[in-house]
């Protein structure tokens, strides 16, 4: 019984009856999940996933006209059943916010065996859970759009028109492109032209572009130094590390217990070692590495340490200078402030684009978006290599229509605002 003593199931169905439906497809989610895996999105690709679209929105079309008398498909379109039908769905992004997510073609060898990985939660977008409960939303969501249809029509409909298949276009072309995405990846060095690509399995596509590397620069932060243990490889204080970053010569600054002066910097260096002493020399060629001479002293010291601490090259080793047995002062790999791609992008017709590609700044050709992914760390700044991904998403568009009428219609119900009741 509930509070208002009506019988659990009699309806007019309320809140319970919703959670108790919103919840029990999840869980049939979660049991069908356990018995044959997650969705293997090869299956569902173009024509399939359209076919499905298709008939999804007919099915939903002829039940609310031939059943729109029926107390299921009016619960469907009402409150009772959206609310716990959207916390539920809110719950299941939740997990797939705090689990670690891995693509959806990974290796079952490379997803943990426990719990989360027998419910689906490592691959949550293609898990039966994720599945069931999404189309459960978009069911509702269309007979509530449905219902409305058969109102008279006012200028305020128009705000919720837009909202509403705003959200149903985005959610659906959303769910239904996924199985349409190709995410690839390419390696291109300065100078050559490369028109094939690694799938996540591997495989080399031949595509309908092909890019030419004509230089690949990077630009880094300024080195740091810090103090280390030696025994652990922490920065210290162990509860506090610090370190600082270089602003010029004959600097000072104070780490852990110990006073770090800067006497000389060289951007470009040689770092060679005897068996006594590590010594730094200005190299004008590829390799060359970030050193910088120091004293360290603090109180209890005897005599200053001085010496070249480096951070290495792919051509000469790293340096530090020990302080005593277990503790010395060391230069960490630089932090890349911005890598950039000169590239020239050819095309089937015969197209050449000319442009810049960065992070955070893609470039898209040919219904393709290249985005700058990574480079040869190896060799760090003096990487000649560029790693571009290179996304297609044909479902792209509907799904950029949904929220281009999410945000109109946002925008007209904050101009327009509620209709006013006449006093």
């Amino acid at each position: 019984m509930n509070k208002t003593n009506k019988p659990i199931w009699e309806q007019p169905w309320g809140y319970f009856e919703g959670f108790y439906i919103a919840i029990g497809i999840a869980v049939s989610g979660f049991l069908l999940q356990i018995t044959i895996g997650n969705l293997q999105l090869n299956a569902f690709q173009y024509p399939v996933n359209l076919i499905v679209g298709l008939t999804f929105v007919a099915i939903l079309i002829l039940c609310h006209y031939l059943f729109k008398k029926s107390s299921i498909v009016r619960w469907l379109s009402s409150v009772y059943a959206t609310v716990p039908a959207i916390v539920v769905l809110l719950s299941v992004i939740i997990i797939l916010g705090i689990v670690p997510q891995f693509v959806p073609y990974a290796s079952p060898h490379d997803i943990p065996h426990n719990l989360a990985g027998l419910f689906g939660w490592y691959q949550m977008t293609t898990s039966w859970t994720f599945i069931f409960i999404s189309y459960f939303n978009l069911i509702i969501l269309g007979f509530v759009i449905l219902k409305r249809t058969r109102r008279r029509f006012t200028w305020q409909d128009i705000g919720f028109y837009l909202n509403h298949v705003g959200i149903f276009l985005a959610f659906m072309g959303g769910m239904l492109g996924s199985s349409d995405v190709s995410r690839l990846s390419m390696t291109v060095a300065e100078g050559n032209v490369e028109w094939r690509a690694e799938d996540e399995r591997n495989n080399l596509i031949e595509l309908p572009i092909a890019i030419q590397l004509d230089t690949f620069m990077i630009e880094e932060y300024p080195p740091k130094l810090m103090v280390v243990d030696l025994e652990s490889s922490l920065v210290l204080p162990k509860n506090k590390p610090v370190w600082f970053e270089y602003e010029g010569e004959n600097k000072s600054k104070k780490l852990s217990d110990y006073t770090i002066d800067i006497l000389s910097y060289i951007p470009n260096a040689a770092i060679m070692h005897d068996s006594l002493n590590t010594y730094a020399v200005p190299f004008h060629s590829e390799g060359g590495a970030s050193a910088i001479k120091v004293r360290v002293s603090n109180a209890e010291m005897d005599n200053p340490k001085v010496g070249w601490v480096s951070n290495g090259s792919y051509m000469f080793p790293h340096s530090i200078v020990y302080i005593d047995e277990k503790t010395a002062v060391a230069m960490p790999v630089q932090e890349v402030k911005k890598y950039t791609s000169h590239v020239q992008v050819y095309t089937e017709s015969g197209d050449i684009k000319e442009a810049i590609i960065q992070v955070n700044k893609p470039l898209t050709v040919a219904n393709w978006t290249i985005y700058q992914l990574s480079y040869d760390e190896s060799k760090g700044k003096y990487s000649t290599t560029s790693v571009f991904e290179l996304v297609k998403d044909p479902w792209l568009p509907v799904v950029y229509v949904g929220i281009i009428m999410l945000l109109l219609g946002s925008l007209y119900l904050f101009i327009v605002g509620p209709k006013k009741k006449k006093s």
